[in-house]
């Protein structure tokens, strides 16, 4: 039996746990996932790990304590994976986020309904975002959370990945909004999260590149308008249930398949890519769904500016140096 490694950041819930999940439906008697869900709250671990024994009592499940928004988790984490796993790892994804949500802004709401209500839904206008936060190691929090957490994680864990390994993000429809070469870490301004997955498709063609030298590719993932666990932290449950109202309309009625709704059908383009034959770092691979709620997946150009990304990898490979020299 062939048994194929899968590390995933953020697997303790929403689409980090449907990866794990849909991987684990592929099991049979000729191959099989191992997965380790990396995560913050090991409790939380622990829960999910006990959920996918339940449904699959015979799979592969660890536990490894991983906060991407720290630097010494990050170093304990690539160190304790390869420890434990030696033989290699064949795809890492690059999953876990967080969106720093400081209430809801009705101003972006009231105009996004008014000015383009679909487009509306299909962004975060509604949600304003904290400004200023700083990680203990001195960095943007969520560029650190988001981005260089993985980054960082990756960089450590490359000499351990299998040839035709593959590492791949949960990207994000956000666009640029307010990304600037001076605050790319975006510190300052009010779109922290939007800027750090602008950044993801940014670094991704070079990183492919740099790791294709060991037969590894690197790719991105969208899985498309879901209802996670970020609206959870509000505490607004009827503005969640709307939300979830609007969205089943929109794919329902208007057809919109974008609207992938639930973190299982939001997953398929994250396996997709890890799985597919023929990945291509050009592409962007959209988790969409069918009125019915069908998953598919669709491929889309990747967005990407050389200048902008070559900027980005310098910048994330300096802080790399810089932790690598203390």
């Amino acid at each position: 039996m062939s048994i194929r490694l899968a590390v995933i950041t953020g697997g303790n819930s929403g689409i980090g746990l449907a990866i794990a999940r849909r991987l684990l439906s592929l099991n049979s008697d000729e191959l099989q996932f191992r997965v380790v869900l990396a995560c913050r709250n090991q409790a939380k671990g622990a829960v999910a790990r006990h959920q996918l024994l339940s449904a699959y009592p015979d799979a592969l499940v660890d536990l490894v304590e991983l906060d991407t928004s720290s630097v010494a988790s990050v170093e304990r984490a690539a160190a304790a994976v390869l420890l434990s796993y030696n033989g290699g790892i064949d795809l890492l994804f690059c999953n876990a986020g967080a969106m720093a949500i400081e209430a809801l802004d009705i101003g972006g709401i009231v105009n996004g309904l008014l000015s383009h209500p679909i487009a509306f839904f299909e962004s975060s206008e509604a949600l304003r975002q904290q400004r200023g936060l700083v990680t203990a190691d001195g960095m943007g929090e969520t560029f650190q959370t988001n981005v260089f957490g993985h980054y960082l994680l990756i960089n450590r864990l490359t000499l351990a990945m299998r040839e035709g390994g593959r590492v791949v993000w949960t990207g994000s429809a956000a666009s640029q909004l307010q990304f600037t070469h001076e605050d790319y870490q975006h510190i300052k301004g009010d779109k922290a999260y939007e800027s750090s997955k602008y950044i993801v498709d940014q670094i991704a063609i070079p990183l492919d590149q740099r790791l294709k030298e060991r037969g590894v590719r690197c790719l991105v993932a969208e899985p498309g308008n879901v209802c996670t666990n970020f609206l959870a932290g509000l505490d607004v449950p009827l503005f969640q249930y709307l939300v979830l109202g609007v969205f089943y309309f929109i794919r329902f009625v208007l057809g919109i398949a974008r609207f992938t709704i639930n973190a299982d059908t939001a997953a398929v383009g994250c396996c997709f890519a890890a799985l597919a034959e023929g990945a291509d770092s050009r592409v962007k691979y959209h988790s969409h769904a069918t009125r019915t709620g069908k998953p598919f997946v669709a491929q889309y150009p990747l967005s990407h500016n050389k200048d902008t990304s070559a900027f980005l990898v310098g910048k994330l490979d300096e802080l790399v140096e810089q932790i690598s020299s203390e």
